[in-house]
């Protein structure tokens, strides 16, 4: 089999996507609240009043970017998959050998990732507060769109990310169940 038989689908990685998203929330979700009990513990500041000051909402944005990161980098490193890849049935491999990413290839992938999916989030949130931002908010999501349409007109289909990292997302097909007894010898 070839290369390119291996490299997984447009539209496979573009589901993937979007259940990586439904996946991240919950982790965040439980960072952001182990930071906000920690923070209280350690100040003594009603929870309602974190918000309100500037040094410690930069706090919990780094500690969610820190815990992103090591979501991501985890899983990775450690098998080239995270739960949603898994479910998907896609790997990430480095792209000049199909083995295991540098951890100089995880954090350009991460770092792509985030310069092109992160700008989006501050326009909704403030959408919360102000509805008037709504029209902005919508335009961003077409930021979101450039490492797909780059996939989709790049020569390899690679994503923007994954040309920037040197990696590359394959297709893993299930493998196959190994019995545990020996078959009955005739």
């Amino acid at each position: 089999m070839t290369e390119l038989a291996h490299r997984a689908g447009w539209w496979r990685r573009f589901f993937a996507w979007w259940y990586e998203l439904l996946l991240l929330i919950p982790v965040l979700l439980l960072a952001g609240a182990l930071f906000q009990g920690v923070f209280q513990l350690l100040t003594q500041v009603p929870v309602d009043q974190i918000s309100q000051l500037p040094w410690a909402r930069n706090l919990s944005f780094g500690w969610l970017l820190v815990v992103m990161f090591g979501y991501f980098a985890w899983c990775w490193k450690r098998g080239g998959q995270t739960l949603a890849m898994k479910t998907w049935r896609l790997k990430l491999v480095a792209l000049e050998d199909g083995g295991p990413l540098s951890w100089r290839a995880v954090s350009i992938r991460f770092l792509v990732c985030l310069i092109c999916f992160a700008p989006v989030v501050p326009l909704w949130v403030e959408v919360r507060v102000d509805h008037s931002w709504l029209p902005w908010a919508q335009m961003s999501l077409a930021w979101c769109v450039i490492p797909f349409a780059w996939a989709w007109f790049d020569g390899d289909k690679q994503f923007l990310h994954d040309r920037l990292a040197g990696t590359r997302l394959v297709f893993a097909p299930k493998k196959p169940r190994q019995n545990q007894q020996e078959p009955a010898q005739a």
